[in-house]
């Protein structure tokens, strides 16, 4: 098991709340064998706990961005670092990103930009203002950095994309290698399955090896699951993923 997922799971374990290894590694997690490269780490909290995890690591020294996507853009973002989990704005969003103190992530390039907030940031909290955009060259060898996704739970529900039209049990969402908590392979290849992990020489052909590597894996309960939450998120087809699923 990559040395990343020990160190998330060593430092998550201990929090009080549940999560969940996702992305790439979660998926490796599945299949018991490392699948390809990875860009960047995943662990899915639930919304409810956000403000703890998040708390969490910046108690640990750990500094925290607030992402959003720049309008008309693919794999281009602004960071705002967060000083305040009391400030609205960020718990808008569906994921922050940490780095480890001392670690400079080359991906990053953390530029600081002279631009203006978005009306709802608090000027006087968001004023670190970074642009990112992810390089292929470089890869996850230990914890650098951690991207936080808040995921939505409904009583014994995960609820994907906060549709509830697209929801798993609770003991079907998280599964467990070695003690250790990972999203389902079903619900992450679903959220791969929308067109911005389709498009760009970065997450596209790593999209492709993950749909080729595990869809052969999953039972056929798993796979009914998938096309039907596929089948209503895009309701008019999904050409990109042919010969995917």
């Amino acid at each position: 098991m990559h040395k990343a997922i020990l160190q998330a799971h060593d430092l998550f374990k201990n929090l009080g709340i549940d999560y969940a290894i996702c992305g790439g590694f979660g998926l490796e997690m599945f299949a018991g064998r490392e699948l390809r490269t990875h860009g960047d780490f995943d662990i899915a909290v639930f919304k409810e706990d956000r403000q703890k995890a998040v708390q969490f690591l910046l108690d640990n020294g750990w500094p925290t961005y607030g992402r959003y996507e720049e309008p008309g853009t693919i794999w281009q973002f602004l960071f705002y670092k967060i000083n305040d989990i009391t400030d609205p704005y960020w718990h808008d969003l569906p994921n922050t990103w940490s780095i480890q103190p001392g670690f400079v992530p080359e991906m990053f390039k953390l530029d600081r930009l002279q631009r203006h907030l978005p009306a709802n940031a608090d000027p006087t909290t968001n004023t670190d203002v970074y642009s990112y955009k992810p390089t292929a060259d470089w890869l996850v060898e230990d914890l650098g950095f951690i991207e936080l996704a808040f995921d939505t739970r409904e009583g014994n529900e995960y609820v994907a994309q906060a549709n509830p039209r697209i929801a798993r049990a609770m003991d079907k969402a998280i599964l467990y290698r070695d003690g250790i908590p990972y999203l389902a392979p079903e619900i992450i290849l679903f959220y791969k399955s929308g067109k911005g992990s389709m498009q760009g020489a970065y997450a596209k052909p790593r999209t492709e090896i993950d749909f080729k590597a595990i869809m052969p894996l999953l039972c056929d309960e798993s796979k009914t699951w998938l096309l039907e939450a596929i089948n209503v998120t895009y309701p008019d087809g999904y050409e990109w993923l042919d010969g995917l699923i």
